[in-house]
């Protein structure tokens, strides 16, 4: 399985599958800093936590998996915290071949 880790958003997702970008009314998570006007209110929490905690996404944070993206994913997507942790173990691997 192969991924282009640079279109890999904080919570894991990847914009170029967004509705929101394909539609242009959002430029993408990583370029609006989170605060893509037709997705949040104010701006991602999940964008906002990553940054807090330097991670590239939620996988890579040392506190992965706490609670609060659990249950933040979970809103969502009930597999999400599998998929993040299958997104991880390729992301590392990928860093480790560098």
């Amino acid at each position: 399985m192969s991924f282009d880790f640079s279109n890999i958003n904080p919570c894991g997702g990847c914009c170029d599958e967004c509705e929101y970008k394909k539609n242009r009314e959002c430029k993408g998570c990583r370029e609006v800093d989170g605060k893509c006007v037709k997705l949040w209110t104010n701006e991602c929490l999940i964008y906002k936590c990553c940054t807090r905690h330097k991670a590239y996404f939620c996988g890579v944070c040392n506190e992965f998996p706490c609670k609060w993206i659990i249950n933040k994913i979970n809103e969502w997507d009930k597999n999400g915290i599998e998929k993040l942790k299958r997104l991880t173990n390729a992301y590392l691997l990928k860093e480790k071949e560098r």
